[in-house]
């Protein structure tokens, strides 16, 4: 194995789907064009995912560190973020911005940060990029800027309505929400190979449950080597969905609040 298929239920693994486009509704990444080969790639010194407080729907949350934990070199951490969403934001009446949302994350934990900080804001709100009718995420940044940050919808990858407290579907959330994540971090990291295995783009969201989430062999070797990923998927709890059963339901009564 790769180290990446992490999620298990009832004794089988929950294979964890490809990456993060759907046509028509493609995810875009600020720095996904065609580049050159691989050059020296930057390991996070740390993965702080944000929750929006709007985002209700968090039983996905714990899972979600969890696996991440198990396959990255760097500590994730989560904390709330209650950044202003107003109206200026907006791309249509129902959709944010992705690009304004994500100009605003990113000077809001400038503060302290370092570059090495790789930073994920979770909304439970449609996001708009053009030419495109709707993205999941948007990466910002690569492995020669300051900053390296990621925005993230679960409105379209939670089975119900992300704005509400509920229980239903919250592995298949985390599932989505770890390719998202985890695709995100290795292109931010400066891994610039074709969009092959774990890297690849689904054209529908059925191609993106089914694909694999596995990085391919010469992928995870360079992302091992630079300090990205383990050499060792982590052994540290074999089931991270019970983590979700046996946490309170008010995650954010349990995270810390982002200054």
């Amino acid at each position: 194995m790769q180290g990446v298929a992490l999620f298990y239920k009832g004794g089988r693994r929950l294979l964890l789907a490809g990456a993060l486009m759907l046509s028509g509704t493609l995810i875009s990444s600020a720095q996904e064009k065609l580049q050159p080969p691989n050059g020296h790639l930057v390991a996070p010194a740390e993965v702080v995912l944000y929750i929006h407080p709007d985002l209700k729907s968090t039983d996905f949350v714990q899972p979600l560190v969890c696996a991440l934990q198990r396959v990255l070199a760097a500590p994730v951490t989560t904390q709330v973020l209650d950044i202003p969403l107003d109206s200026s934001l907006r791309a249509t009446p129902s959709q944010f911005d992705v690009g304004k949302v994500g100009d605003r994350f990113i000077r809001a934990t400038a503060t302290g940060a370092t570059p090495a900080s790789f930073k994920y804001l979770f909304l439970p709100y449609d996001l708009k990029s053009e030419p495109w009718r709707y993205v999941f995420a948007t990466s910002f940044g690569d492995e020669t800027t300051s900053y390296h940050a990621g925005i993230i919808s679960t409105k379209r990858l939670d089975a119900s309505d992300p704005a509400h407290w509920h229980h239903q579907g919250f592995e298949l959330t985390a599932q989505r929400a770890y390719k998202l994540v985890l695709k995100s971090i290795a292109r931010l990291a400066g891994l610039r190979s074709p969009d092959k295995c774990v890297l690849a783009f689904p054209r529908s969201l059925e191609q993106l449950d089914e694909k694999s989430s596995e990085f391919c062999p010469s992928d995870h070797a360079a992302l091992v080597a630079a300090g990205v990923l383990k050499a060792a998927e982590s052994q540290h709890g074999s089931d991270c969905l019970t983590i979700s059963r046996t946490t309170p339901t008010s995650l954010h009564a349990q995270m810390a609040q982002a200054p």
